[in-house]
């Protein structure tokens, strides 16, 4: 996978900070919209640059560009780097990523008295299929160069996307709800079509003072889905329609401690 490169870029360091003092925490699955919200946040000064820092290829090159090769003192150091002049980091992490953390109650350590932001999605297999479509060709962000010009259309990929986006955005629902975290959920098409009241939202939510002309009205990342998308959808649904036997899901959630 090609990195985001510009992720990286001390252009996006604020004033260095000892430590924030509201630290927000996107908890996303892949291909709902978590790159375009935290984009859109870091656009108006006052949630520090929620990217996600764990993910495992972004994490190695932080430890390299950083010299430092301990994963939560990798995670001090953005907190010092990345935290806007209001005193908010911000950081997306998706479900599985919490595995790298040592699970949620090590989240919890980590970040003390956290707001979360569940963005989900309702158009699951759309989700899905974004998912399957990106994990082959290795863009999931626009700019990247793709390692795959040409994925393949799989009914058992999908289907594992599928499943698999279900069941973590549903955990991350019951890990939020059963720690009694303080959280609030968000819709990707919501977040999309009305970006300027989501991102009021959640400024109400963590009680953050932000100006009216701070915020974008458009999003900055450009849509990624195109006809193969749908072609894949009513080849999926017809494949489907047809009498698929249903596998149940493995429920065992091995992330959750």
């Amino acid at each position: 996978m090609n990195l985001y490169e510009d992720q990286f870029s001390e252009d996006h360091d604020f004033p260095r900070c000892e430590k924030p003092s509201k630290i927000l925490v996107i908890a996303s699955t892949g291909r709902c919209g978590s790159h375009m919200l935290g984009h859109a946040l870091h656009q108006t000064g006052k949630f520090g640059f929620p990217l996600e820092y764990a993910n495992g290829a972004n994490l190695a090159e932080w430890k390299k560009r950083l010299g430092i090769n301990n994963f939560r003192e990798v995670i001090t150091e953005l907190q010092r780097r990345r935290t806007s002049p209001n005193g908010v980091f911000g950081i997306k992490i998706h479900y599985p990523q919490l595995a790298r953390f040592g699970g949620f109650s090590e989240v919890m350590s980590l970040f003390p008295d956290a707001y979360y932001v569940l963005l989900s999605r309702k158009d699951v297999l759309g989700q899905a299929i974004s998912l399957s479509i990106a994990g082959q060709a290795g863009v999931w962000i626009p700019g990247q160069k793709p390692v795959n010009d040409n994925p393949v259309y799989s009914f058992e990929h999908i289907d594992g996307c599928l499943r698999g986006g279900i069941l973590n955005t549903a955990s991350w629902r019951y890990v939020l709800s059963a720690s009694g975290s303080n959280f609030i959920e968000l819709n990707f098409d919501y977040v999309r079509r009305n970006l300027p009241n989501a991102i009021k939202s959640i400024a109400n939510f963590m009680d953050v003072e932000i100006d009216p002309k701070d915020i974008p009205e458009q999003q900055v990342i450009s849509k990624q889905s195109n006809n193969r998308n749908e072609d894949w959808r009513k080849r999926f649904i017809s494949e489907f329609s047809k009498g698929t036997e249903l596998i149940p899901i493995n429920c065992n959630i091995d992330v959750i401690k």
